[in-house]
This record gives C-alpha cells, sequence and structure tokens, in this order.
C-alpha cells in the first residue's frame, strides 16, 4: 500500500501535542452521576458560600465589559452578562452541590510537592540505572576480553600438540624407545633393563644411516676443535719457562 498523505493541519497538531506533553495539566473528565444520587446525598450551599459564588460572578462582568471598544457593544454586553448572572444568582439558592471530599479539594501545593518527591525518586532511580548499565558494559567488555585469550590459549595448546605430534614422527626409533622406557622416581639407583628383542643393538646402531650421519657431524667438529687448538700446545711451556726468566732476573737485581 502507499503510505498515507498528511494532511497540511497534521504538523501542526503534532507540534501542539509536544507542547502539550512538556507540562502537566489537568484533564477534564464528565462524570455521569444518577438523579437518585443528587436528590439523596447532593445539598445547597450555605449562604457565606453563596455570596462569595455571587461576588465571583460580578468579578466576571469587568473583563467582558472592558474587552469592547465601543461603547454600544460595551452595554450589550453588560446587559447580557448581567442577565446571566441574575439567571445564576437567582437558581444559586436551589442548585444541589456534591458534599466535600478529600477527592474535591484540589490542594496545588501539595501537587507540587508530590510532583517534585516524584521527580526526584525518578531522577535517583535513572542515575542508578545508568550505574549498573555502565557496570554491565564494563562486565560485558572484560567478559568478551577472557574469552578472546581462552580462544587464543586453546589455539596456542591445539598448535603446541600438533608440533610436538610432528617432533614425534621425526624422532629417532632409539630415543622413542628410550622415552617409552619406565621411569621410577622412587629408586634413586641405576636399574638395569633387559634388552629384548624389541630394543635395539649395536650393530643396529652402526647399520642405521642417521647414525652414522650424526656420527661423521661429531667426528668433524672435534677434528674442527683439535686443529684450532694445536698451535697453543706449546704455549703453557713457553709460558713456564718465561716466569723463571723473569723470576731469574729479578733475583739478580736484587
Amino acid at each position: 500500500m502507499p503510505p498515507k498523505r498528511k494532511r497540511p493541519g497534521d504538523d501542526d497538531n503534532d507540534v501542539e501535542d509536544d507542547a502539550e506533553k512538556r507540562y502537566a495539566y489537568l484533564k477534564p473528565q464528565i462524570r455521569r452521576v444518577p438523579e437518585k444520587t443528587i436528590k439523596s446525598k447532593w445539598t445547597t450551599l450555605p449562604e457565606p458560600v453563596q455570596d462569595k459564588v455571587r461576588e465571583m460572578f460580578q468579578a466576571l462582568e469587568r473583563p467582558v465589559i472592558m474587552r469592547q471598544s465601543n461603547e454600544r457593544k460595551r452595554i450589550e454586553a453588560q446587559s447580557a452578562v448581567q442577565a446571566v448572572v441574575r439567571n445564576l444568582g437567582k437558581r444559586l439558592p436551589r442548585m444541589p452541590f456534591p458534599p466535600i471530599t478529600n477527592d474535591s479539594n484540589f490542594d496545588y501545593e501539595s501537587a507540587l510537592d508530590e510532583h517534585r518527591i516524584l521527580e526526584a525518586s525518578l531522577a535517583t532511580i535513572k542515575d542508578s540505572t545508568d550505574l549498573l548499565k555502565a557496570e554491565i558494559a564494563k562486565e560485558e567488555a572484560l567478559l568478551a576480553s577472557d574469552k578472546k585469550e581462552l580462544q587464543a590459549m586453546d589455539k596456542n595448546a591445539k598448535r603446541a600438540e600438533a608440533e610436538r605430534k610432528r617432533l614425534m614422527k621425526n624422532e629417532h626409533p632409539v630415543l622413542r624407545q628410550l622415552d617409552e622406557l619406565p621411569q621410577d622416581s622412587g629408586s634413586s639407583g641405576f636399574t638395569l633393563v633387559d634388552t629384548k628383542p624389541n630394543q635395539a643393538t649395536l650393530d643396529e646402531l652402526d647399520t642405521d644411516p642417521e647414525i652414522q650421519r650424526l656420527m661423521k657431524q661429531l667426528h668433524g667438529h672435534l677434528q674442527s676443535m683439535q686443529t684450532n687448538t694445536a698451535p697453543l700446545v706449546g704455549l703453557r711451556d713457553a709460558i713456564t719457562r718465561s716466569q723463571a726468566a723473569l723470576d731469574i732476573f729479578a733475583a739478580s737485581n736484587d
């Protein structure tokens, strides 16, 4: 369905509704009272109250009359208002009014005080809510950080396990058999394990190409070390002879 078009007056109505929502106001409400209740419970006003109502009627004449700038219209307005006031004044002694109750007395100051108390309570609740939201956000951030760290640790553990399995695959069978030997942490001495056919013999080690390669590398390192230390073979004797000659020279000078 296509969107409904707004009428020209809709925007003005929205602005008026927003303006009304900003302020607290009393909304008129119509309540229908049975005639039986009016006759049985409602009473007329006392004389002092009737006099005050008449004074209020008379006070309403002046603003209506002063609103008219034309003298003729002012006289007509005054006559109309006076007729209405006289009519109400005649009917006032016979008009029934509801009995005075706590709901019928509107105390503006009390309503303002209650409104201030409610606003203060609302502000406190909002502040508490904001603090709780901030604390929840902080805990959620910490939880997300902990989850990331846990995931990183899990990945590192899996990577380490994969690396260990890879190294075990490349491990020499002799070393693997040595790792599988039983270890007795309670005994301090050496234990000779009976060599069974499942263990490698010296002949098998000699024929192993990897062992031969390692032995060649070790032999090469030993020859290199021997070559490097060959010039230093007579150095100790030379130092001894030089020290003796210095001692003799020092003794002759004394």
